[in-house]
């Protein structure tokens, strides 16, 4: 029997405790743990396993040497790895065409070097998206970027994390108030505005070859309603997000972060990362629920498989 549950993706931004002390502007200790690898990785491929689901893990190339063994795991439980930047820089946007250019390369390649496979997607740290990295993943054949969050709220959530962390935030972290107007599907950006499908206003193509693929928000609200906030504002959200995409036939894109699945930290200066903070116990039946009700609604593969099938409809 054909399977009549329309495609959908997970993806999980392996962000270790360093580049949430970075993202403030506090240097990460000295042998900083990495319990995202060590616990919040296991665990996910565990749950997926149990919800038939194929995912995909953006993963920094600092970590990539390190953790060659858990990418193998990745890998041969049938997960995609893509490329999540060198070092998780803030304020990606603002470097250079060949600072960038450098980054990526340089993951892209450490990245092949550890699990023999060459990664087909990106991803900036903190939705810091410039369009200039779309001609820069282009050249190194990639098929899509998956940076920009569609919401006109960043900086409002900028904001936010300013006062509740205590540190600073870069101006480019979680992207500009204009993306809150981008599709909510993969799309082939348009050159002279990269948060517009190509022919919403019958202008040429940016680079065919390189799709964006935005991280689900909430249709209609443009709320995000990935894990980070669910855990924060409660299941209410998931379950109103995942009504409103299903009910406008919206393909889904949920992000997921392997923090989201370890034991709580007692790292006092990351304390505003409620996700952080709060016992795997209470974390638990969230994401159970969140997997079981994705997995009930969308065919969940990963993000270059979900990308080829639905441009190859549109």
């Amino acid at each position: 029997m054909t399977n009549l549950k329309p495609p959908g993706t997970i993806q999980v931004d392996v962000d270790d405790l360093w580049v949430y002390y970075e993202s403030i502007g506090l240097r990460a200790p000295d042998n900083c743990p990495a319990p995202a690898f060590e616990q919040g990785v296991p665990r996910l491929l565990d749950l997926f396993d149990r919800f038939d689901i194929r995912a995909t893990f953006f993963v920094c190339g600092r970590d990539a040497a390190a953790q060659r063994a858990t990418l193998a795991e990745m890998v041969s439980r049938g997960h995609e790895i893509a490329n999540h930047s060198t070092w998780h820089r803030t304020g990606f946007a603002n470097l250079s065409t060949e600072e960038k250019r450098a980054d990526i390369a340089t993951t892209h390649w450490l990245l092949t070097g550890a699990t023999g496979v060459q990664p087909g997607g990106f991803k900036s740290p903190g939705f810091s998206f410039a369009p200039d990295q779309l001609a820069v993943l282009a050249g190194l054949g990639y098929r899509y970027d998956s940076s920009l969050l569609p919401t006109p709220y960043a900086p409002l959530m900028r904001m936010a994390q300013r006062f509740l962390s205590g540190g600073t935030v870069d101006p480019t972290h979680y992207g500009k108030a204009r993306y809150g107007i981008a599709p909510l599907r993969p799309y082939t950006p348009d050159a002279d505005a990269s948060y517009r499908a190509v022919n919403s206003r019958g202008g040429a193509s940016l680079m065919n070859a390189v799709i964006e693929a935005p991280v689900t928000t909430m249709p209609l609200t443009r709320l995000p309603m990935h894990s980070t906030f669910v855990l924060t504002a409660g299941q209410l959200l998931f379950d109103a997000g995942l009504a409103l995409t299903t009910t406008c036939n919206v393909p889904v894109n949920y992000l997921l972060h392997a923090g989201d699945a370890i034991d709580a930290t007692t790292a006092g200066a990351l304390s505003s990362y409620r996700f952080l903070v709060q016992p795997w116990q209470e974390k638990e039946a969230l994401l159970d629920h969140m997997l079981a009700r994705l997995s009930a609604a969308y065919r969940l593969l990963p993000t270059i498989e979900y990308v080829e099938e639905l441009m190859a409809d549109s």
